[in-house]
């Protein structure tokens, strides 16, 4: 009995090292399995969170911020890290799909950007640490510099909590961060079948082998837009790059949405409509949210809700008409 913990030994080890100075146990170390496991928490959160009614929605943006010595001991396998997020993002979604009648996401692709830090948010940053940010769309860091919004509502583990909770990040707090192009990616939507890997991690910026042209590297965009403000006596044109962009009144929370025709009027709705290319139909689409009226070709498209848009076909040729007071013509590229 002398030899228990609380015996002699134990007395003569608190002795030589008061329990005060014990060694702190060690750290998990950051493996790829962790980040994995970091975004995969992250998202199915964002299901429970974010699905509404009949529709599931879920976060489709994710920062991935690590201590610069991970970040050089990860990146190499940031694009496979990348590949098995999105299998277990579908296979998530296909485990919790049953209650719902559609998949509504926000955004038109998974974007992901990894970062390093040794501070985000006024806490330090260890070489242990994996924090993950997600929102449903739009999040810009790095690039705060002009931008009138000051804060973003996103989804992140709190430290107090340990849990992924919704909360607001000050734009300036990515300012500490270091992202760089080779650790950003976008894939596009896929629900289906999955495609080769060389397919589905493109780099933003670069031309993967075989892989499609991502929205933001056609110079000449899916679309042009020319819209007139009758109020302002305005006119001004709009290229839109993304598969689904949003038409929006023009204000300070909207500025960092990256897919948001943001339009200078007071007769905009906020949002007022969603625009969207239909891969399966090789055709363009609206969805109207305002409770003033959208017309396009002279034809009233029915208000629907921004979490269960009914989409109606658009013409490669239109007129859209906002609230009677701003023009949209609508020009597919060919």
């Amino acid at each position: 009995m002398s030899n228990q913990s609380g015996g002699w030994l134990g007395k003569l080890g608190n002795l030589l090292v008061p329990p005060s100075q014990q060694p702190p146990a060690q750290a998990a170390a950051v493996t790829n399995k962790r980040i994995l496991d970091e975004l995969v928490a992250s998202f199915e959160d964002s299901i429970g969170r974010e699905s509404v009614g009949s529709s599931m929605l879920f976060n489709a943006h994710f920062l991935i911020i690590l201590h610069p010595e991970t970040y050089e001991a990860r990146q190499n396998a940031f694009p496979v890290i990348v590949n098995e997020a999105v299998d277990a993002f579908k296979q998530c979604i296909d485990q919790q799909k049953e209650p719902y009648e559609r998949i509504s996401p926000v955004a038109s692709s998974w974007f992901f950007k990894f970062g390093a830090g040794r501070e985000f948010g006024g806490e330090p940053v260890d070489p242990a640490d994996v924090k993950v940010v997600g929102a449903l769309t739009g999040i810009l860091p790095g690039n705060v510099q002009g931008q009138s919004a000051e804060k973003l509502n996103v989804t992140r583990r709190v430290k107090q909590t340990n849990r992924y909770e919704k909360v607001d990040v000050d734009l300036h707090t990515f300012q500490h961060i270091d992202f760089r192009e080779p650790g950003a990616f976008v894939v596009k939507f896929n629900f289906q079948s999955p495609a080769p890997a060389s397919q589905r991690v493109p780099v933003v910026g670069a031309t993967a082998s075989g892989s499609p042209a991502l929205p933001r590297s056609l110079s000449a965009g899916l679309a042009e837009i020319n819209y007139y403000i009758a109020e302002l006596n305005k006119e001004a044109t709009y290229l839109m790059r993304d598969r689904e962009i949003v038409v929006a009144r023009k204000e300070p929370d909207n500025q960092h949405f990256p897919n948001y025709l943001l339009v200078e009027s007071a007769y905009v709705s906020n949002p007022h409509a969603r625009i969207r290319y239909n891969d399966a139909t090789s055709s363009f689409e609206l969805a109207s949210f305002s409770r003033n009226e959208t017309r396009v070709n002279e034809q009233l498209i029915p208000r629907s809700e921004p979490a269960s848009p009914q989409w109606y076909s658009l013409p490669d040729k239109a007129q859209i008409l906002l609230n009677s007071m701003v023009t949209l013509n609508f020009q597919r590229n060919a």
